[in-house]
């Protein structure tokens, strides 16, 4: 159970720490104005999204499951349905909107170029929803510590 926890929590690291980096720095290049920069970090992001965040967050949550069946918890518990629950918004929002929005803009760059200015309005968007999404993440964090009703 210990290797379990163990796994879950540097999932948990990984995923959170370097969604609030990566939202960090993603403000900083917006408020550069460089759409060029603007549209290579966007690049960046969705690779290391792709590559690292959204596997980590699957093994997160299989080893949570594991971790609720092995120390006798129940699904039914709060601080599991909260914490379960922002893990599909997560996913939901990486899957229905991150993906569609990258393909805006990636068509908006092969029609306009980098340098037009809906590069930064299409970068601002995501960061907003990813305000949304960082901020639940930071809750389930909190939930999982806390344990609400356990």
């Amino acid at each position: 159970m210990k290797i379990l926890l163990t796994i879950h929590v540097l999932a948990a690291v990984i995923w959170v720490g370097g969604s609030i980096a990566m939202h960090i720095l993603g403000r900083r290049v917006l408020n550069r104005g460089d759409n060029r920069e603007i549209h290579a970090f966007s690049m960046e992001v969705n690779k290391v999204a792709m590559r690292l965040y959204a596997p980590t967050s699957l093994i997160l949550l299989l080893a949570g499951i594991f971790l609720v069946d092995k120390a006798g918890y129940d699904f039914s518990q709060a601080w599991i349905a909260i914490a379960l629950v922002g893990w599909l918004f997560s996913f939901i929002v990486g899957v229905g909107y991150y993906g569609p929005q990258d393909k805006k803009l990636q068509l908006l760059v092969a029609e306009r170029g980098a340098d037009d200015p809906g590069v930064a309005a299409n970068v601002r968007s995501a960061l907003n929803v990813n305000s949304v999404e960082v901020s639940i993440l930071v809750l389930i964090v909190i939930d999982m510590t806390l344990k609400p009703g356990a």
